[in-house]
């Protein structure tokens, strides 16, 4: 190989992720000087728009965060928000003797007022992104937190298998809990799959409590079958019934059914109160015609009371109806 044609072979490899591996580890290169450090990588397609909003006398909402003051704590993911920006993340690390002491993490569409505060370190592998909030996430109290609400909003795959790490077993409740919210909110079929590892498999009842609420948020396709199907098969009442209520709060087609006919075959009694509540949760009049399914229909005595409560609740005309029939 001449001369000439190594350099350009030395060149070529330069510009290939081989050639970018070779920079400085990112923990280093954050690390470089106290303040401000920023960097921006692709966002998760599921993760929608964060930002800060002020409403204003009208309704008029003005977006625009700080990274210091109240307005850098007041941040909003708007999961149905398609704005110019979004598809890219904006990741913000405050640094003190060499430790990240603060995280943000916003929508490049976001404006930040001090922003010029910044030292810009891009580009950044999204992995080694990951890699390096996911050590944060072992830190107290906001930082921790934060932490993990932005790996949630990488586009990498590696911050689904992050954010699992963070609600396994050995991780502090808390935490726990947080992920798994994650999982549910930003990380599609994959982020249900992980949810739902721990919602079938992990010993602590308030954990798998928890775990079905962050699956009731899964846009993922199945998201319903699976908090159905847990509320058939978990063996702690206090499961089943939390399932039966975030299966209300789903909107899905058949789920009136669903709950009238856990009704019909649950033996807890605490069970059958939350799906007859479940039920008066249910909108567009569906809620109000299963109460009056369950005061027609053979059901026991305790279950009928309990229906009757919360139709009454509703003040619904067609509870009023209802009641119109019975009384005359």
């Amino acid at each position: 190989m001449n001369l000439s044609k190594a350099g350009l072979w030395l060149l070529a490899a330069l510009c290939t992720g081989s050639g970018l591996a070779a920079e400085p580890d990112l923990k280093a290169r954050i690390a470089a000087a106290d303040g401000w450090v920023g960097y921006r990588i692709a966002a998760a397609a599921d993760a929608g728009e964060s930002c800060c909003y002020t409403i204003a006398r009208g309704g008029q909402r003005t977006a625009g965060c700080r990274l210091d003051g109240k307005a850098a704590h007041g941040s909003t993911i708007d999961t149905s928000a398609r704005s110019p920006g979004r598809e890219t993340l904006a990741v913000y690390l405050h640094v003190t003797g060499g430790t990240i002491d603060q995280v943000r993490a916003w929508s490049a569409s976001c404006p930040v007022e001090d922003a010029d505060a910044v030292r810009w370190i891009d580009p950044v592998e999204p992995a080694q992104s990951v890699a390096v909030l996911d050590r944060a996430t072992d830190r107290d109290g906001d930082v921790g937190e934060q932490a993990l609400v932005a790996i949630a909003q990488h586009g990498d795959a590696g911050a689904t298998a992050a954010l699992e790490r963070n609600a396994g077993p050995g991780r502090p409740r808390e935490r726990r809990e947080q992920a798994l919210f994650w999982l549910g909110q930003t990380r599609g079929a994959d982020g249900l799959t992980a949810i739902l590892r721990q919602a079938r498999n992990d010993p602590d009842r308030k954990l798998r409590e928890h775990a079905v609420f962050a699956a009731s948020q899964s846009r993922a396709d199945g998201a319903y079958a699976a908090v159905h199907a847990i509320a058939r098969e978990d063996a702690a009442a206090s499961v089943r019934g939390r399932a039966l209520f975030w299966m209300a709060q789903m909107d899905a087609p058949g789920a009136d059914r669903d709950i009238v006919a856990a009704l019909s075959r649950e033996t807890s009694e605490s069970v059958r109160e939350e799906a007859v509540f479940a039920l008066s949760q249910l909108d567009d009049g569906r809620g109000e015609d299963a109460l009056i399914a369950v005061l027609r229909g053979d059901q026991p005595r305790e279950v009928k009371q309990r229906a009757l409560f919360w139709l009454g609740q509703s003040d619904s005309p067609r509870a009023l109806a209802f009641f119109d029939e019975v009384l005359h």
